[in-house]
């Protein structure tokens, strides 16, 4: 069974080390505490705190990748937004040179602008070892046109 160390920050965690922290979580246990959160909640705190930000970073202790999840406060719409940051490393081709060359980069496995629901979909991928799931969210994601 896997094993996860889980970092809580919430807003009003000024400093890096307030993070409240729990190890050897199993990935049920880490989605209990996920779903347990009041993110609208935190998403007010982050308002009247001015700059704060709430977050939840798991770590599988085996592979040692991470993902964190970090909710915007400053949403566009009356929605729940997150942003997925990770230390998984994936492998992008990218078109230079007016798409005459085509180039393999590395790259960190990134999301912006996510629903709650999506964010714990793609959260349960993680717990569940699915990353090569999470690779190709991500490389769909790459192939989206950019809104103005």
């Amino acid at each position: 069974m896997k094993k996860f160390n889980l970092d809580v920050r919430y807003p009003h965690h000024l400093n890096e080390n307030d993070a409240e922290q729990f190890g050897k979580m199993n990935g049920i246990d880490a989605l209990i505490k996920f779903d347990g959160i009041n993110w609208r909640q935190q998403q007010v705190r982050q308002l009247q705190m001015d700059g704060a930000s709430a977050s939840f970073t798991v770590t599988n202790q085996i592979s040692k990748q991470s993902l964190r999840l970090t909710l915007n406060g400053y949403s566009k719409t009356s929605q729940l937004e997150f942003k997925i940051d990770s230390d998984i490393q994936i492998i992008v081709q990218q078109k230079d040179l007016f798409g005459l060359i085509t180039r393999k980069t590395k790259d960190y496995i990134t999301f912006r602008q996510l629903s709650l629901t999506t964010v714990r979909t793609y959260l349960i991928d993680f717990l569940d070892g699915q990353i090569e799931v999470l690779e190709e969210y991500y490389k769909n994601s790459l192939k989206k046109p950019i809104k103005s």
